[in-house]
């Protein structure tokens, strides 16, 4: 799973399981935000909305079970 760490300058750092890719900025789309899943299509990384709530909901839960 690709997800978009943060951007640094004109680089993106994407977290691919255990390795960081660092790729262009220009080729992250411009409405990424950081912790989007992103797919990669065309050479080009872009949010995959459906992908990011289900991950951020389960963040949530995880998040809520420590505290419950």
């Amino acid at each position: 799973m690709l997800i978009l760490e943060r951007f640094e300058g004109d680089t993106a750092i994407i977290e691919n399981g255990d390795d960081r890719l660092e790729v262009e900025k220009k080729l992250v789309s411009a409405d990424a935000k950081e912790g989007d899943v992103l797919k990669l299509e065309n050479g080009r990384y872009f949010p995959d909305k459906e992908e990011t709530i289900k991950r951020r909901e389960k963040i949530t839960k995880l998040q809520n079970s420590l505290w419950s």
